[in-house]
C-alpha cells in the first residue's frame, strides 16, 4: 500500500506547506548571511553609495560578493577576485577606474558590516606589491598577506573590527579583505581602493580611464507607456531619473521610484532587476 495516498489530503496540504517554508527559511537565511567594509569603504560599497558608477546589480546587493573558501588556494579565478566571479563589472581593473579611498601605512582598524553573522574560520588581508601593474587584472600573485585573524568558528557581532598594520605603501594600491566562514564552504571577497598619498580621488570613465567629461548621452526620453526596469534611465523636464525598482505610468520627479541622477547628463547603465536574480541564482549555487 502506497503510505502517501493513506494520509489524509489537509494533512498533505499541511505537510507541503511545512516543506514550503523550511525553503523559505533555508533561503532566506542564505541570501541574508553576507557582509561588506565599511571602513574604508570597498569598491562594491561605493558603487552602492554611487561614488563608483557603471558597476552593474552589485549596487542593490553589495554584502553578497560570495564564492569558494580556501583563498588563495581555492576562490575565484584570477582576473575574477574582485567580482567573486559573480559581479563581474567589478572586475574592471585600470590606474583610473575606480574612486580611491585615502589611507596611510602602518596601524588601521578595518571595519565590516554584517547583514547576518556566520560562524568563521578567519579574516585575512592582502595589499598589492610594491612592483604590481594597475592596470592589468587582480591576480593572485599581485597580493601579499598582511593581517590575519582566527575565530575558530565563532559567530561574529554584526559590526566587526580588526587592528591591522598595513605596510610601507605609496600610491594606488588594492587591499584584499577576505572572510572565511566556518559553517560553509564559502567566503567573501571584497576590495578596497586606496590612495596611499593621503587624498580621496574621483574615479574615472569606465570606458577611457580618463575623467567623465559629462558630454550628453542617447538616455531616451521617459514614456508613460514604457515598462521601466531597476536601473534604467530616462531623461523628464531637462533632467535624468534612474529607475529603482520596476516601473510604468510614474512619473520622473513625482514618484519615489524615480531618483535623480544629474541635470542634463548621464550613462545609459540599464541594469535590471533580472540581472540581480541572476546574481542571486549564482550565489545559491
Amino acid at each position: 500500500m502506497n503510505l502517501l495516498t493513506s494520509v489524509p489530503k489537509t494533512l498533505k496540504i499541511t505537510f507541503g506547506a511545512l516543506i514550503m517554508l523550511l525553503c523559505s527559511v533555508a533561503f532566506a537565511n542564505s541570501v541574508s548571511a553576507h557582509g561588506y567594509v565599511n571602513n574604508p569603504e570597498s569598491r562594491n560599497l561605493l558603487c552602492a553609495d554611487g561614488a563608483n558608477y557603471d558597476c552593474g546589480a552589485v549596487i542593490y546587493e553589495p554584502q553578497s560578493l560570495e564564492a569558494p573558501g580556501n583563498y588563495p588556494e581555492g576562490g575565484p579565478p584570477d582576473g575574477k577576485i574582485a567580482s567573486a566571479n559573480i559581479f563581474h563589472e567589478l572586475d574592471a581593473q585600470s590606474e583610473d577606474r575606480w574612486a580611491k579611498v585615502p589611507m596611510s601605512s602602518g596601524a588601521f582598524t578595518f571595519e565590516w558590516t554584517l547583514t547576518a553573522a556566520h560562524a568563521t574560520d578567519k579574516w585575512e588581508y592582502y595589499i598589492t606589491k610594491e612592483d604590481w601593474d594597475p592596470n592589468d587584472p587582480l591576480e593572485r600573485s599581485d597580493f601579499e598577506r598582511f593581517c590575519s585573524i582566527d575565530d575558530n568558528g565563532d559567530r561574529p557581532p554584526f559590526t566587526v573590527n580588526h587592528d591591522c598594520v598595513i605596510p610601507d605603501r605609496t600610491g594606488y594600491h588594492v587591499i584584499l579583505a577576505y572572510w572565511e566562514v566556518a559553517d560553509t564552504a564559502n567566503a567573501f571577497y571584497n576590495v578596497i581602493d586606496a590612495n596611499f598619498d593621503g587624498e580621496y580621488v574621483e574615479p574615472g570613465d569606465p570606458g577611457t580611464g580618463e575623467p567623465d567629461p559629462g558630454e550628453p548621452s542617447d538616455t531616451p526620453a521617459w514614456d508613460a507607456n514604457e515598462t521601466y526596469l531597476g536601473g534604467d534611465q530616462v531623461t523628464y523636464n531637462g533632467n535624468i531619473y534612474e529607475a529603482k525598482w520596476w516601473t510604468q505610468g510614474e512619473t520622473p520627479g513625482e514618484a519615489e521610484v524615480w531618483e535623480l541622477v544629474s541635470e542634463g547628463t548621464a550613462s545609459s547603465n540599464n541594469t535590471s532587476y533580472l540581472t540581480y536574480f541572476y546574481s542571486l541564482g549564482t550565489i545559491l549555487k
